[in-house]
Order: C-alpha cells, then structure tokens, then sequence
C-alpha cells in the first residue's frame, strides 16, 4: 500500500496557498522580479501596496525580506549588501492583535496599542538580523549591549548572543506589560511603556554602530495592516508622517476593502505623494500584452520548469483548435464589414472596430440551443484572472488536479504531464464558474463577516442581473457589446449608500473589483466596478471584456438586488417599463 501511494505522489506546480506558507525555496522559485513592485520596496520612500488578497504583496515583501535575500546571495555565491535592511512585519499575529487595550480609556488604551506594536517591530527587526552570519564579527558587542542596555532602560541576558538576548528581552516585556494591564495596576506599567521614538528608533541608532550596517537603511514592511487596531494605524501614520527617511521608511501592505484611515494619533491626515506614495497592486488590464499577461506567463512559466516542462505557458494550456478558428472566422467577417463602412478607413480605424466587434460575432452567431462555449487557452485564463494572480493559478490547480486524476483512474504510476488539453480546461473553467455562483447563493452569508443572509440573496440576484445585462449587450449593442465593467450614477438615490455597503461586501468576498480611471466626460477620477470574470463563463459571457464600462444608475442597481428586477438594457428600455400599466408584470 505504501509503494502505491509513492507511486502515485505527485506535485501540484500550481500551489496557491498564501505566500507566508511558502518555503524560502519556494519564493525564491516562484517570484517574479519583472512587472512587479520590488523597485518601491527597494526605495527609502514610505509605500502603500493596496490590492485584494492574491494579488502579491505578501510575496512582495517576502521575497524582499533580508532572511530571504540572504539565501538568495548564498544561491548566488556572492555576499549580501546591507544598504538596505527589509524586516518583515506581520500584523495578523497575536501580538498585534491583543485586546488589553479595550480595558482602558482612550488614552492609556493608545499607547498600550503602540507599546505592544514597537515590541513587534523591534523583535522583527532583532530576529531579521540574527539571521545574517558573522554580523558582529567588527563590532565591539560588549559595548553595544551596554549603549542598548542604557537608552532602553533594561538588561539583556549576559549567557545569551546579542539578538537572541535581545529578543528573550522583548517578549519578556510583553508578559509584563500583559500582567500588569490584567492585575489592573496601570500605575507602574505606563512608567515603563515603550514608544515608537523610545524603542525604535534607539534600537534602529545602535545597531548603526555596527560596522556592516553604519550606512544601512532601515525599510519596516508592515504586511496585513488593516489588521491593526486604531489606536496602532493612527501612531503608524503619525510615525510615517515624521518623513526623515534617512534612517528607515515604511513598506506597507493592506487590502482595499479593509484600508485603514489615514488619520495621525494628533489628529491630523497623512497624503498620497506627500508622505508615501501609493501601489495599486491590481492591475485592471489583463490580456496576453498587458503587463499582467506577462507577468502571468513568467508565473506560470516558472512553475512549470519545477515539473520539467519546457513548454510555453499557452502550450501547456492550448486553445480548442475550433475555438480558435471560429474566433478567426468572426474576426474577419467584422474586417470585412469594416472596411464596408470605411472604405478610407485607417487601419486603426480597421483594427479597433476588429476588436470590438470580432469576438462579439461569435457569441452572436452561437445557437440559444448550444452548449456554452468551449472556454479554453491560456489567454483566457489570463482574463478570468481579473488581474489577480492568485485567481490565476486556482483553476490552473485544478486542470493540472483533473489530469492527474484521470491518469491515475487508468494507472497507479505516475505518468508526465506535458499539457493540459482544452477539453480539461472547459470542463474545470466552466465548474468554477458554476461552484462561484453556487458559492454567491448558498455560501456568502456563512464565510463572510457581517454578510446576512438576506444581503447573499440580494447580491446573487444583483451579479445574476448584471450577468443577464451584459448577455443582451454582448448580442444586441451596437458600441461596446463586450463591456463587463459599470460605473455607478444617480448617486444622490436615498438607498445610495445601501448600495455602497452592498458592494462592499462584495468586494470582501472578491466577487467584486474596484479601480479609478478618468470620467469620460468631466476627465475626474470615478471609480469602476468589474465583477469577477470566472463567473461569466457560466452565463455565456466572453471573459475577455473589452476596455469599456457601463454607467448604470444606482436606483436600478438596487432594484436588482432587492426586487430581482432586470436592469434596463437602453434608455428606451426603462421608458417602456415606466409606461406599463400599474399590474403589469414587472
């Protein structure tokens, strides 16, 4: 029995775990330094990374991570440069997330947030350092334990290496801050409660005493911050508002939906290109020239060299060949009728109507009685991703799964995989995608918080409504058929921010994606909403979308959501229903 399990062992290339469950190896493997981020993290600029999970900033600062880039030099058989020290700093850790401060007024509750934040950031910033080998071979320690001992008003363990003493120091002050809040003798333990310019910065100002790391920069990468608590992200944004970032700077990672405030402990705003500089981590066009489409060939590509496989991403995952060719049937019938309707046309002029029109043609000319179409090749994979890495990889996972399975039904050896067919893929594509509406109907209300089951039903019948809508446009509109993205207007409708905290729930769910872009007709920043793609493959919808989105009205939108009704296809739509009688069926 256990040769039969070694024999049929296997490894799935398309692991899409959480980067902080990843090896060194396997970040080191897997991350792709272009079309990425790492040039802001390797800067002394304080930077917001924002983006949904899955979409890399954990993997960002990872890989950033000295520990990691340490192992990285050591692959590379060369020494590491310290001018730049990235300590990685998670926030959903118990540390960070303790509750003694709710025991206290406001103000003791504020900097008993911020003693138990320092303590985190110092015993990352101890416990990154004590990975480098013979970092104190130059330094005078016994000196440096003394200036540390002195501005930090404490001792650290004689029998102990520096570091680790230090860090036996720090959770140590942890226990005792913990006691005193619980024995409620406040009293003695504010005497002795440690600030940001009371921990950090003396710690960060001798360990530049030593040698290696007298003209280092200090980058403090805060991952998963809107997990801190309040009182914690207003002395965050005040110590990023301190803007002298000779000595160190902050790298910080959060989700949109969940972005904390940028509110100061003394009450004041920290600004966008005054104080940090913000990254949007999702990347709103995906196609297979797009950044995103090359960043997630590499992704992919890498991947598949851990499995042996020289092939191109869009070789190991190949079109249907009829798919293909029909796309390319279509494409010139919508030529042809292009150059009928501009016969001096420019071929961009040629070209762009090509794009909005080929495609459409396909799904127009289908049969109402055929099956949905056979969804395959990575490009659409590239497209179902709406910009997320990780909802790239997931149904990868599953093609990859499916092979291996209906290998085993015929083997108990492990057999090579060198491609996925088209036909696994339409299956697993088109499972997702009916698994992700099943998920919206009957799962929402029981993964995410503060979601109700009455608020499931309503944003199932919202996204089945808009899959209904952006259906009648694919086959009837004349100018943007294949738009999947819709703005929001009438924002001034009473059920307005009803709405808004619909969508919100959505977002968290990660049925739902957000991006700014100028209006088109005042040139402001508005914020479009794009639906996750997977789910349109089961309605019959063409993932790929074009570079177009649909301004609906609010008061519709919620009508959708809390009366099932059908969201107005054309103005001339929404005139006729307001003229049916008061019985009419709706």
């Amino acid at each position: 029995m256990d040769e039969v399990f070694k024999m049929i062992d296997y490894f799935n290339p398309f692991e899409y775990e959480a980067a902080n469950k990843f090896t060194v190896d396997q970040i080191l493997d897997f991350y792709i330094e272009d079309y990425n981020y790492s040039r802001f993290i390797r800067s002394r600029r304080n930077i917001f990374l924002v983006g949904e999970r899955g979409t890399g900033k954990t993997m960002t600062l990872l890989y950033n991570s000295l520990p990691v880039q340490q192992i990285k030099a050591d692959r590379e058989r060369r020494p590491i440069g310290l001018d730049l020290i990235c300590v990685y700093i998670p926030c959903n850790t118990p540390l960070t997330h303790k509750r003694e401060y709710q025991l206290l007024d406001d103000f003791p509750a504020s900097v008993v947030s911020e003693h138990f934040f320092v303590l985190s950031i110092m015993h990352a910033i101890a416990n990154t350092l004590s990975k480098v080998p013979r970092l104190l071979e130059d330094a005078n320690e016994t000196q440096l334990r003394e200036d540390l001992e002195l501005v930090l008003d404490t001792k650290l363990q004689s029998d102990r290496s520096f570091f680790e003493g230090l860090k036996m120091m720090l959770q140590r002050e942890v226990t005792k801050a913990q006691k005193a809040i619980n024995a409620k003798t406040a009293d003695a333990f504010y005497e002795n409660a440690i600030s940001f310019s009371a921990g950090v910065m003396p710690l960060v100002t001798c360990l530049k005493k030593i040698p290696s790391l007298e003209k280092s920069h200090f980058a403090l990468m805060l991952d998963d911050a809107h997990d801190l608590n309040p009182h914690q992200i207003k002395a965050l944004n005040s110590w990023i508002a301190y803007r002298d970032n000779t000595i160190f700077s902050f790298k910080v990672a959060t989700t949109k939906v969940y972005r904390p405030s940028f509110l100061t402990a003394s009450g004041g705003q920290i600004l966008e290109g005054h104080d940090f500089t913000m990254v949007d981590m999702e990347q709103p066009y995906q196609s297979q020239y797009s950044n995103f489409g090359k960043l997630a060939r590499q992704v992919v590509q890498r991947r598949l060299i851990k499995i042996g496989v020289s092939k191109t991403s869009e070789k190991f995952f190949p079109a249907n060949p009829n798919f293909e060719k029909d796309i390319e049937a279509s494409n010139e019938l919508a030529r042809k009728e292009a150059e009928r309707k501009f016969p001096n046309g420019t071929p961009k002029q040629i070209s762009d109507y090509v794009y909005k029109y080929g495609r459409a043609e396909y799904f127009r000319q289908r049969s109402t009685r055929a099956n949905l179409a056979p969804y395959s090749g990575f490009d659409i994979l590239v497209h179902l991703s709406t910009g997320v890495i990780r909802n790239l990889l997931e149904p990868c996972y599953w093609m990859y799964d499916k092979v291996i399975s209906d290998k085993h039904a015929k083997t108990t050896e492990f057999t090579h995989v060198d491609e996925i067919p088209h036909s696994v893929q339409t299956n697993v594509i088109l499972d997702r995608s009916k698994r992700k509406w099943e998920w919206i109907r009957e799962g929402l209300d029981k993964s995410i918080e503060g979601c109700s089951r009455e608020q499931a039903k309503q944003l199932y019948q919202l996204f089945d409504n808009l899959a209904v809508l952006f259906r009648e446009r694919l086959l009837k509109h004349k100018s943007e058929p294949r738009a999947i993205a819709f703005t929001i207007s009438d924002i001034d409708y009473q059920y307005y921010h009803e709405l808004e905290h619909l969508l919100e729930i959505a977002r968290k769910a990660q049925i739902l994606y957000t991006y700014t872009s100028s209006a088109k007709d005042s040139g402001k920043r508005e914020i479009y909403y794009v639906p996750n793609r997977v789910l349109w493959p089961d309605r019959g919808l063409d993932p790929h979308g074009q570079h177009a989105r649909v301004s609906l009205k609010a008061r519709h939108l919620w009508a959708a959501a809390t009366d099932n009704r059908k969201i107005p296809f054309s103005e001339r739509d929404e005139k006729e229903k307001q003229q049916r009688g008061l019985f009419d069926e709706l």
